[in-house]
C-alpha cells in the first residue's frame, strides 16, 4: 500500500532541527507520520470506514485510490528535498544557500502528483483516467493545504516543470457522490494534518503520544452508570412516584428502541421539557458504546449554559471513572501531568494536545465547535474531525440552529453518520424530523424515532396540564403597555410567590425591570433582572438565589437567556410571544418539578405581545406561524408540533428552491459547490452564527464572596488577581493578558490563555458588528480580539453591562 522510500536517496535530507538535537532525517519523519496514522486507525477502527468510502467511490479502482489515500500521508513532506528548502531552513551544509524559495508545500504537492502519474497516464478508459487524474490532483491539494488552510479545489492547478503533464480538464463531473467525496478528502486532510503534528511533536519535544481519549475500559462506565441512584431505580422499578414514573416509562421505552435499531445511524429523542432528556441520552450512550467499534461520546450543546449543567450532573454520576473535558472558549484547557516531576513545557504540550484533538473519553462541546469540525477549513478545526468516527454524538435543542441550515444540515448529517458510522441523538422537546426534509429516500432509512408513543408523555397532566395557558393579554391587547403588564401583575401578586417575566428585546427587559423595581407595591418581592448583558458570576447568582430560598418572594425579568439551559422551578409567567419552540421552552421554567399540580392556584403562563418579533427573527421560517393565530395556540396547547413543523418545512423547502442572490443561493447552487469542493463556500454556507460583534473589556471589580461557582473555588489560581478587599480585580487579570506575548512556547502560552479566559469573561461584553466597515469610536486600544475601556464608571453597575449608555456614547455608529 505504501510507496517504497530508498532510504539511501533520501539519507542526507532533513525535515526538522531542533535547538542541538541532531536534525531529524526526512525518511524518519515519514516513518513516523506513518507510524502516528496507523495508530489512529487502529484506535478508532477506521480501516474498513476508509475502504468502504473508496469502495463507494469507485469500487473498481480501490486499490490505487487506496495507494493515493495513504501515500498523501505518508508522503506529504516530500517537498522537503527543495534544495533551497534544505539549505535555507535546515542548514544542510551538502546545499547552497540560494534566494529561491524554501517553501514545501506545493513542492511536495508536485512530487505526490510524479510518483503516480506515469501509473494512471496507463489508464485507457477516458471517463476512469479524467475520474483518477481528478482524485490525485484533490489529494496533491490536500498536500500543498497542510501547512494552510482549504479554500477551493477550482482554484488549484499544479505548474508543469516538464517531469509529467497533467490533465487540465474539469473532472469533478465524474465523482457521482460528491458529498461523501468532500468527506473523503476532509477525513484525509484530517489524518494527514494530525499524523504529521503528532509526529513532529514526538521529534521536537520528545513527547510521543500514546492516549488518543478512547474508552477502553467501558464496562467499569456502564456500571457506573447503572450503579447511580436513580438508574437502580429505573431499573428495579421501585420508589418512582408521579412524574417519575412517566420519566421512567420514556427512559425504558427509548432504550428498547434503541436496541432493536443498533445498525441505524440517527436517532430522535422527542420529549416533553423536564421529562429527563439529559439521563434518558446517557442511557442510549451507554447502550451504544457496548458495540465493539464505538469508542467516544461527544455531547454538543447550542449554549454555554447547558454546557455547565450537563457537566456537574456527568460528574455526579461518573465521579473520576469517565474522563470528560469542556472544549469551549472559556473553559480552562485541563492541565495534564504524569508525574510529579514532570518537565513544565511537556506537561504544556500535552495539555495544549489533549484540548486540540479531544484526547478524553467524553467531549462537551457547543455546536459551533461542532459544526467548525464538520466543515472548517484550518488545521485546528480539521485535527479532531476523525475523533467523530464510530462515536456517539448527541445534540440537544437541535431546533435552536438556524433553521435556514436545515435542508443542508440534515444532508450533511445523515452522510456523515453513514460514512464515519457516527450515532446520532437527536434531542429536542419540539423536536423538528428534519429528514423531511431529505427529498432522496436514501439514507432515509438510518433515522429512528425512540419515543413511538410520545402522546403518552406529552398529552399526560403532568405535562401537558402542568402549567395553565391564558392568551387572554392578547386577545385584549394588539401591543401592550407596561402599566397593564404593571396591573395584572398586582392582581396575581397575591397568588403566586415566583414569578417571571420574558421579554424578546433587553431594552424592554430593563425599563419594565426599572418600572417594578420603583413601585411599592412590589415591595415584598426580591426583583431581579437577568439578560445576556449579565455575567456568569452575576447570572448563576440569581438562579441560585430562586433555587434556594423557596420561601423568598422574587419576581424575575429576564430575556431569552432562560429558555434552555436555566434550571429555575416558577410559579407564573408572562411571556412576549416570538415562536412557538420559544414558547414551549419557556413553559419548561414554570412548574418544573410538576409538584404544583393540585394547588389552589395553578401554575400558569400569560402571553402577550410588545415587541415586532419579525425584527428578532429576522428570516427565520418559523415566525410567521404564532400564538396570534387561533391554530397554533392549539398547536401549543395540544403540544402538537409536527403539525407546526409541516407548514415550517414547506417554508424552508420553497425557500431552498429559489434563486436568490449570493454565493450560495439554493440548495442546487450548494450541490454545484460541493462537487467543486469549495471547501471555503461550504464553511461560509454552513456556518451557525454570521454576525460579528466587538469584544469590549471592562476592568472593574466585584466581591466574589457571595458567588459559588467553579471559576472561584480554585484559591491558587485567582489569588493573584484579587485586591486587598478580596475583589477580584478585571485590571489585575488584563494585565496578565498582555504578558502572553512573552511566554515564547506556544502550547504554555494557549494553556495560559484559556486560564485567563474562563476569568476574563467576567469582564467581556459583546456589541454586534452589522459591516465589516465599523470601527467602535470609545475605548482605549485594543488587545487581541479585545477593547480595553479603562473608563467604564458609566457603563457597568453591579457587574452588569448598560449597553444603552454605551451605545449612546456611540451613537453615530450604532444608531
Amino acid at each position: 500500500m505504501y510507496i517504497y522510500l530508498d532510504e539511501q536517496k533520501y539519507e542526507n535530507y532533513f525535515a526538522h532541527t531542533c535547538g542541538n538535537k541532531p536534525k531529524e532525517k526526512l525518511i524518519d519523519h515519514c516513518n513516523l507520520t506513518k507510524f502516528y496514522l496507523e495508530k489512529i486507525i487502529k484506535e478508532k477502527n477506521l480501516s474498513s470506514l476508509i475502504d468502504k468510502m473508496i469502495i463507494d467511490l469507485d469500487k473498481d479502482n480501490f486499490i490505487l485510490i487506496k495507494k493515493l489515500f495513504y501515500n498523501a500521508i505518508f508522503l506529504h513532506d516530500l517537498g522537503k528535498t527543495n534544495n533551497s528548502f534544505q539549505a535555507n531552513k535546515m542548514d544542510n551544509e551538502l546545499f547552497e544557500k540560494t534566494t529561491l524559495s524554501s517553501e514545501h508545500s506545493s513542492y511536495s504537492a508536485k512530487e505526490f502528483v510524479s510518483l503516480f502519474i506515469e501509473e494512471i497516464d496507463k489508464i485507457e478508459d477516458d471517463e476512469i483516467f479524467y475520474k483518477i487524474n481528478y482524485i490525485l490532483n484533490t489529494f496533491s491539494y490536500l498536500i500543498m493545504k497542510h501547512h494552510g488552510k482549504l479554500d477551493s479545489i477550482e482554484d488549484y492547478n499544479i505548474e508543469e516543470d516538464g517531469s509529467y503533464e497533467l490533465v487540465k480538464k474539469k473532472s469533478e463531473k465524474y465523482i457521482n457522490n460528491p458529498f461523501e467525496f468532500y468527506i473523503l478528502n476532509k477525513l484525509l486532510f484530517s489524518l494527514l494534518v494530525s499524523s504529521d503534528y503528532y509526529a513532529t511533536t514526538h521529534y521536537m519535544a520528545d513527547l510521543p503520544t500514546t492516549n488518543f481519549g478512547t474508552i477502553k475500559d467501558k464496562q467499569k462506565i456502564i456500571n457506573k452508570f447503572e450503579e447511580y441512584k436513580i438508574i437502580r431505580n429505573i431499573r428495579s422499578n421501585e420508589n418512582i412516584k408521579g412524574i417519575n414514573k412517566l420519566r421512567s416509562k420514556m427512559f425504558l421505552e427509548a432504550e428498547e428502541n434503541l436496541l432493536k435499531n443498533l445498525d441505524k445511524n440517527i436517532f430522535y429523542l422527542e420529549a416533553p421539557t423536564g421529562s429527563g432528556k439529559t439521563l434518558t441520552s446517557i442511557n442510549l450512550a451507554m447502550n451504544l458504546i457496548k458495540q465493539e467499534d464505538i469508542n467516544k461520546i461527544f455531547y454538543v450543546f447550542p449554549f454555554n449554559t447547558l454546557v455547565e449543567q450537563t457537566k456537574k450532573q456527568l460528574d455526579d454520576i461518573f465521579d473520576e471513572d469517565l474522563n470528560i473535558e469542556v472544549i469551549n472558549s472559556i473553559t480552562p484547557i485541563k492541565e495534564i501531568t504524569d508525574q510529579e516531576q514532570e518537565d513544565e513545557e511537556s506537561k504544556y504540550q500535552k495539555s495544549y494536545m489533549s484540548r486540540l484533538f479531544f484526547h478524553n473519553e467524553l467531549i462537551l462541546m457547543t455546536h459551533i465547535a461542532f459544526f467548525n469540525i464538520l466543515f472548517g477549513t484550518t488545521k485546528e478545526d480539521n485535527f479532531p474531525l476523525w475523533q467523530l468516527a464510530n462515536s456517539v454524538i448527541i445534540l440537544d435543542e437541535i431546533q435552536s440552529y438556524d433553521n435556514k441550515l436545515w435542508s443542508y444540515m440534515i444532508k450533511f448529517f445523515s452522510i456523515y453518520a453513514k460514512a464515519l458510522n457516527m450515532k446520532i441523538i437527536i434531542m429536542s422537546a419540539t423536536l423538528p424530523k428534519l429528514d423531511n426534509l431529505i427529498d432522496s429516500e436514501e439514507n432515509k432509512d438510518i433515522f429512528v424515532e425512540l419515543i413511538k408513543n410520545k402522546n403518552d408523555y406529552f398529552q399526560s397532566k403532568y405535562f401537558k396540564n402542568r402549567v395553565e395557558i391564558d392568551f387572554s393579554l392578547l386577545e385584549l391587547y394588539k401591543e401592550i403597555e407596561y402599566d397593564i403588564l404593571i396591573e395584572k401583575l398586582n392582581i396575581e401578586k397575591e397568588n403566586y410567590s415566583k414569578i417571571v417575566f420574558e421579554f424578546i428585546k433587553k431594552d424592554s427587559a430593563r425599563e419594565f425591570f426599572e418600572r417594578i423595581e420603583e413601585d411599592i407595591r412590589f415591595r415584598d418581592f426580591e426583583i431581579f433582572e437577568l439578560s445576556g448583558d449579565d455575567n456568569k458570576a452575576t447570572r448563576e447568582h440569581i438562579i441560585q438565589k430562586i433555587k434556594d430560598k423557596k420561601e423568598l418572594k422574587i419576581i424575575l425579568v429576564a430575556t431569552q437567556v432562560i429558555e434552555a439551559g436555566v434550571d429555575i422551578d416558577m410559579d407564573l409567567g408572562f411571556k412576549d410571544i416570538s415562536t412557538i419552540d420559544s414558547e414551549e421552552q419557556f413553559l419548561g421554567r414554570i412548574n418544573r418539578s410538576c409538584l404544583k399540580v393540585e394547588n389552589r392556584y395553578k401554575p400558569k403562563v400569560y402571553f402577550f405581545n410588545k415587541d415586532e418579533e419579525n425584527k428578532i427573527y429576522k428570516e427565520d421560517n418559523r415566525i410567521e406561524d404564532n400564538l396570534r393565530k387561533d391554530e397554533f395556540r392549539q398547536v401549543l396547547l395540544d403540544k402538537n408540533f409536527e403539525n407546526f413543523y409541516k407548514n415550517v418545512f414547506r417554508r424552508i423547502k420553497s425557500n431552498d428552491s429559489k434563486i436568490k442572490d449570493g454565493i450560495l443561493g439554493n440548495f442546487e447552487k450548494f450541490n454545484e459547490k460541493v462537487q467543486k469542493l469549495n471547501y471555503k463556500e461550504i464553511q461560509e454556507k454552513m456556518r451557525l452564527i454570521n454576525s460579528q460583534s466587538f469584544r469590549l473589556y471592562f476592568p472593574f471589580k466585584f466581591d466574589i464572596s457571595k458567588y459559588k461557582i467553579d471559576e472561584f473555588k480554585d484559591k491558587k489560581i485567582i489569588a493573584k488577581y484579587l485586591d486587598e478587599d478580596e475583589n477580584l480585580d478585571g485590571l489585575l487579570i488584563w494585565k496578565e493578558f498582555e504578558k502572553l506575548n512573552d511566554i515564547k512556547n506556544y502550547a504554555q502560552k494557549e494553556v495560559k490563555r484559556s486560564e485567563l479566559n474562563s476569568l476574563m469573561q467576567f469582564f467581556t461584553f459583546n456589541i454586534t458588528k452589522y459591516t465589516d466597515k465599523q470601527s467602535l469610536p470609545y475605548f482605549d486600544y485594543i488587545c487581541g480580539s479585545y477593547h480595553f475601556i479603562s473608563n467604564y464608571d458609566d457603563f457597568i453597575k453591579n457587574g452588569k453591562f448598560n449597553r444603552k449608555v454605551y451605545q449612546d456614547k456611540s451613537k453615530d455608529i450604532f444608531w
